[in-house]
């Protein structure tokens, strides 16, 4: 999966967030970078992204800075002013040449970062830099490693260093922390500044201040896999098909899910504000009943001869997290509880999709009110359906009317799509008009927690780098209250949780932030000034939306549903179905995963293809169809209906190119037709042929609910020829489906005239009337009799 958002690699090879400025002033004048300053909602034109997710680069390595230093504990995060910090780590030789005379330093800037520009431009440095300030040469500050061969990584060092050693300006603050690594390279003398991990020392002693109140989105969402196909046996209820059972393992104690939901319980006292698809919670619950799994190609339907599902295993995992849940969420409310539409719709893709916004804005509406509010009952909780999350939380003028009109009343956005020239960070919520209200995460904030944060290493940086810009927050209005919102990946991994927790808990032991759910932030007054005007859609994120392709084929299958539901007599049975499986067709998930969700989208158009195709004509395009003589004769239309239900309200038209004098559809021209589930009925139509040739004939299917074709048409063509023996048949492919101008009547007149015969014949024999007596009058007559 692509990672969310970019890193800043350091010197040192650990990744750290980069961040964007909110104030144009750069750091000490030994950090100055060649980059320009930027604003806080400000996008790059180069990679789409604000300026604090920038691109990861390249792990530093080769002859100049072949030392990359790895910080694997940083104790504790927030010293006291009279206290000490301890950092532990290791370092890699990346180089192809021994390092020797290894040393690790620490290295402390004593004066304050006072903005988070300044912190932006300590986190954007990789490498080591000639104004760097020396190592402290405290107790404890310097540690020896001796020796180190190309490729291999050092013991563990432990620098523990007392804050009053160094020389900080203020008691208070943000500061650029470091860990050094020297030695020499080809025997080069002196040492050389050979790598670096650069972070932060966050400080803070002040009273009189009101801590920043953070409101922390903790999402549940997956991958959709509940397909629209259900299992039927014939015995038991229909049971749920998904596409693989992978959730299983996912909803256990070592899963994604299972960790998010254990985490977010753990950290109750954070307030963490959890933001759920109903579709997981109706996905979860169904896996806790009997399920079934999809092996092989299931499109024309999942039964026990179609070999295609087996029995799913995830029902103690299912019912295990579905308790978890109902308690982690138990006495929560609209203000703590967020539901997403169902199947987490990619809002912004639709929106942008303009070809196909519309069929499918019904679609949303139901997803966050209806099927939304059902979804969620599972977890007996009660929760606000109001909210659209766009991808990422970008946003244009289209992606807002498209949450307006599908319902949302406030819309979790990023604040790189309400940029502002503040310098200071606003409240997170803002008015876009219409009743819409924005709450505008902080990009940087949002950032550090994009990135892989699997290692131990990134997740300490990614702390530190958290601490540093909530502290930077508080102390930019000290004396004012301040409401922000932290949007992780909305497929959080496990390890992006337990680093937000943590980096959450050491802000609010702190003390320079508090805790609060997420209604308290959407309700806090909006600061003034605060951006309201939406930014140009990023182009790297656009790239990465649904395709018109993609829509149009959703909308497809919407439109063929919308038809085979006219035609059943028990519409409701597929319509949640597919109602739920469009949805998770256009879900925000594919984004990141484009050949599942391809993949997703096809099974559900070629599964739809199967049950329309399931009620049609029987009569093979291109049939001939012969009608000897001229006369009248019926033509048979047999209708199959193999789905499981009764079809209805549908009619069979039978139309001819020929015209009227040659070959005519004697009214009635169409025939109701209703068949029961797995019954092929038949209706007669009758024509009259008045000459011989070849006529195309057209049998098409109509509802007669709007009038409308359902399903193609199926063109044969009729052949009209004279035999002696003037009997109309009807042939299809060489064989005789019906004889008409029947035996029964030719019988009949050959009786008649043969007792017309011996009536009138005399005592000598002779047929009466012109002749020679030797029948032939009367057979002549008999072969043309009307």
């Amino acid at each position: 999966m692509a990672l969310r958002g970019g890193t800043v690699l350091l010197a040192s090879g650990l990744t750290i967030a980069g961040g964007t400025s909110l104030a144009p002033a750069l750091g000490p004048a030994r950090y100055q970078t060649t980059a320009s300053p930027v604003l806080v909602g400000q996008v790059s034109k180069v990679t789409g992204r604000s300026p604090g997710s920038v691109a990861a680069a390249p792990r530093a390595a080769g002859s100049r800075y072949p030392a990359v230093v790895s910080l694997s504990a940083i104790d504790p995060p927030v010293p006291q002013a009279k206290g000490t910090i301890r950092l532990t780590g290791t370092v890699m030789n990346s180089g192809s040449t021994p390092i020797s005379g290894l040393q690790v330093g620490v290295k402390v800037d004593p004066d304050r970062l006072g903005t988070r520009g300044q912190i932006a431009d300590i986190a954007s440095l990789s490498t080591p830099n000639d104004s760097d300030p020396p190592a402290l040469t405290a107790k404890g500050a310097t540690q020896s490693l001796g020796t180190l061969a190309p490729g291999a990584t050092s013991s563990s060092f432990s620098l523990t260093v007392a804050i009053s050693d160094m020389n900080l300006s203020m008691d208070s603050g943000v500061y650029a922390l470091a860990v050094d690594a020297t030695g020499s390279v080809n025997g080069s003398s002196p040492a050389q500044d050979l790598g670096i991990a650069r972070t932060f020392l966050p400080l803070f002693s002040a009273t009189d201040v009101k801590p920043t109140q953070i409101a922390t989105l903790w999402p549940m969402v997956d991958t959709p896999r509940v397909q629209p196909q259900t299992y039927t046996d014939g015995q038991q209820p229909d049971q749920p098909v998904l596409a693989n059972d992978d959730l299983t393992n996912e909803l256990g104690a070592d899963g994604r899910l299972g960790q998010l939901q254990s985490i977010g319980s753990s950290i109750a006292a954070l307030k963490p504000t959890w933001v759920i698809d109903p579709d997981l919670v109706n996905t979860v619950v169904a896996m806790s009943g009997n399920y079934r799994v999809a092996t092989g190609n299931d499109t024309k339907g999942a039964t026990p001869t179609c070999a295609c599902t087996q029995a799913g295993t995830g029902g103690n995992a299912a019912s295990t997290w579905l308790k978890g849940m109902q308690t982690a969420v138990a006495g929560l409310d609209g203000r703590q509880v967020l539901s997403l539409p169902t199947g987490d719709p990619d809002i912004a893709s639709i929106a942008r999709g303009t070809q196909q916004t519309g069929s499918l804005a019904a679609s949303l509406k139901a997803a966050g009110s209806d099927l939304g509010q059902i979804g969620l009952n599972p977890l007996q909780v009660s929760a606000d359906h109001s909210v659209a999350w766009p991808y990422e939380g970008y946003l244009d003028k289209s992606v807002v009317a498209l949450a307006r009109s599908a319902g949302a009343t406030e819309i979790l956005a990023n604040s790189a799509s309400l940029p502002d020239s503040l310098t200071y960070t606003p409240n997170a919520a803002r008015s876009l008009g219409g009743g819409v209200t924005a709450v505008a995460a902080d990009s940087v904030l949002s950032s550090i927690f994009a990135g892989d944060l699997s290692s131990h290493s990134a997740q300490i940086l990614a702390e530190q780098r958290f601490l540093a810009e909530t502290l930077a927050i508080t102390e930019e209005r000290p004396s004012e209250q301040r409401d922000i919102l932290v949007q992780p990946p909305r497929d959080m991994s496990a390890s992006t949780a337990q680093t937000l927790a943590n980096a959450l808990k050491a802000a609010v032991d702190g003390k320079w932030a508090t805790p609060v759910p997420y209604g308290t932030v959407e309700q806090a007054q909006p600061t003034k000034d605060a951006g309201t005007s939406i930014a140009a859609y990023p182009g790297a994120v656009a790239s990465s939306q649904l395709s018109s392709d993609a829509l149009a084929q959703v909308a497809g299958v919407q439109q063929g549903l919308t038809q085979l539901e006219k035609i059943l007599s028990r519409p409701d049975k597929l319509n949640a179905a597919f109602n739920g499986a469009v949805l998770r067709s256009v879900s925000t998930q594919w984004r990141d995963q484009g050949a599942a969700g391809e993949a997703y989208r096809d099974n559900t158009s070629s599964y739809l293809d199967s049950l329309q195709g399931a009620v049609s004509i029987l009569l093979t395009q291109g049939t001939t169809v012969t009608l000897p003589g001229s006369g009248k004769a019926k033509i048979p239309i047999t209708v199959g209906n193999d789905l499981q239900q009764t079809v209805l309200k549908l009619e069979v038209r039978l139309s001819s190119d020929a015209s009227p004098a040659r070959l005519n559809v004697d009214d009635p021209d169409t025939q109701p037709v209703t068949a029961q589930g797995g019954t092929k009925p038949t209706v007669r139509f009758t024509v009259t042929a008045s000459a011989n040739g070849q006529y195309q004939m057209v049998a098409q299917l109509y509802t007669t609910a709007d009038g409308r074709p359902y399903g193609e048409p199926v063109v044969f063509y009729v052949d009209v020829t004279s035999l002696p023996s003037g009997v109309i048949a009807v042939m299809v492919g060489g064989g005789l489906l019906v004889v008409l101008a029947a035996l029964r009547l030719y019988w009949k007149r050959r009786k008649n005239a043969a007792l017309e015969a011996a009536a009138a014949q005399g005592p000598t024999g002779t047929v009466a009337g012109t002749g020679n007596g030797d029948g032939k009058s009367a057979r002549h007559n008999e072969r043309n009799a009307p």
